[in-house]
């Protein structure tokens, strides 16, 4: 199985930012500073969301690459 990002994780069980920060017990806007790369979850962070969508801890990539801590592509 390849890594995945928190994003292609989340978009992959139809869940929104907000249903992810409830399940995952953390405010939408630190799901947004994960999936931007901004901030990085901690490692029990981590270990609910491998949980949450069961796959192993080691398999979650934890930014989307390319994006820059404004959210946007890099050139």
């Amino acid at each position: 199985m390849a890594m995945k990002t928190i994003r292609e994780l989340r978009e992959g069980r139809g869940w929104t930012q907000f249903q992810l920060a409830v399940k995952a017990e953390v405010t939408p806007s630190t799901i947004s500073n994960w999936e931007r790369g901004a901030t990085e979850p901690k490692v029990g962070q981590l270990r609910k969301l491998a949980r949450l969508f069961e796959v192993p801890m080691d398999l979650i990539e934890v930014a989307d690459e390319g994006v820059n801590t404004t959210g946007k592509r890099a050139a």
